[in-house]
């Protein structure tokens, strides 16, 4: 499945969904043991598409990853 553009909060992310784009920022945000303790702002937390940015896609990379910004 193809890679595409995800922004979580300031963090572009390539992913398939947004699931895995969330998952891969998060702890980016905050420390993982920080979410566990505050649920209703994971829950809260959205990977929303940008297609817009799609075109800044890395094509020899398969798995999802965080963009960095050359």
């Amino acid at each position: 499945m193809a890679l595409r553009a995800y922004k979580v909060e300031h963090i572009l992310v390539f992913a398939s969904r947004g699931t895995e784009a969330k998952l891969l920022a998060a702890p980016k945000l905050r420390p993982m043991e920080e979410w566990r303790e505050d649920v209703a702002a994971w829950v809260a937390l959205r990977a929303g598409r940008a297609p817009e940015l799609d075109e800044l896609v890395d094509d020899s990379k398969e798995e999802p990853y965080i963009h960095e910004a050359n």
